[in-house]
């Protein structure tokens, strides 16, 4: 008598599903397939809005929706002080309502940050904010650390709070010394075709892994298109075979891990 397959449980870890057309198809697409919870981050005002909110419009689907409440540094440039200080106000509001701080950071690589100076210095004062806010609320933070690997996890340690370094593809010094402190980093379907990212999740053990999709990013390899939640499964299943172990027991890990981090419980 053949076993029937066993129904992975699997936890998209970060996501801006703002940005996806047909949202629901791609919510019930994912459950199917056994994406059990999605993350979504908040970049803006908007978006950590609609964070808050998605949850219960999609809750009949099957797939919760967890949201996270941030500002961006990609999202600087398109707001004046007032716009920045309106989103800060609103992330000191409402961290408590989300299950992390995010996405927040560094990105070092943005026009007006590639050297010292203001561009630099807005970001890191917005940073730290938002890691004093959540910290007042005892939250994770979603960290983007783009070219600013070393400051990210500096300012990280001195806030004092749990973290996950997001899509992390730095240098390995910077990835030791981040799991040391306990934090967690995330595989994303980049692991199909990026030396750098390869190079993170070879070295960083499944207890500290998460997956993610960050949909609806638009990857290279065998994905060649935008990413949507289902696509978390994939992740697993690479992370599975570079790791010689079952699909099972990443999806296990990295879902048990995601429930640690954001203090969410898991069917």
């Amino acid at each position: 008598m053949s076993r029937s397959p066993v129904k992975l449980k699997v936890v998209d870890a970060h996501a801006h599903l703002e940005e996806l057309e047909d949202l629901e198809a791609k919510l019930t697409k994912a459950f199917n397939l056994g994406v059990v919870a999605v993350v979504t981050a908040g970049s803006d005002l908007e978006s950590s809005v609609f964070a808050l909110e998605v949850g219960r419009r999609v809750e009949r689907l099957g797939v919760k929706v967890y949201g996270a409440v941030g500002l961006h540094p990609w999202s600087l440039k398109e707001l004046s002080p007032g716009g920045v200080e309106e989103v800060l106000r609103f992330v000191e509001a409402k961290a408590k309502e989300a299950v992390a701080v995010g996405e927040i950071g560094l990105d070092y690589w943005l026009p007006e940050a590639r050297k010292e100076g203001a561009g630099r210095e807005l970001q890191r004062k917005v940073f730290a904010r938002q890691l004093r806010a959540a910290k007042d609320a005892g939250k994770p933070v979603v960290v983007h650390s783009r070219g600013a690997w070393r400051d990210c996890l500096d300012m990280v340690k001195e806030a004092g709070v749990e973290a996950l370094f997001h899509w992390f593809s730095g240098p390995l010094d910077v990835l030791k010394d981040l799991l040391s402190c306990g934090y967690y980093v995330s595989a994303t379907p980049a692991i199909d075709y990026s030396e750098e990212h390869i190079n993170v999740v070879k070295h960083t053990p499944l207890t500290k892994l998460l997956v993610e999709t960050d949909s609806p990013v638009k990857y290279k390899g065998k994905f060649n298109r935008e990413a949507e939640p289902a696509d978390v499964v994939e992740v697993v299943k690479m992370l599975a075979s570079m790791k010689e172990v079952s699909v099972e027991e990443v999806a296990k890990l990295t879902s048990s891990n995601a429930s640690s981090l954001y203090g969410i419980e898991l069917a």
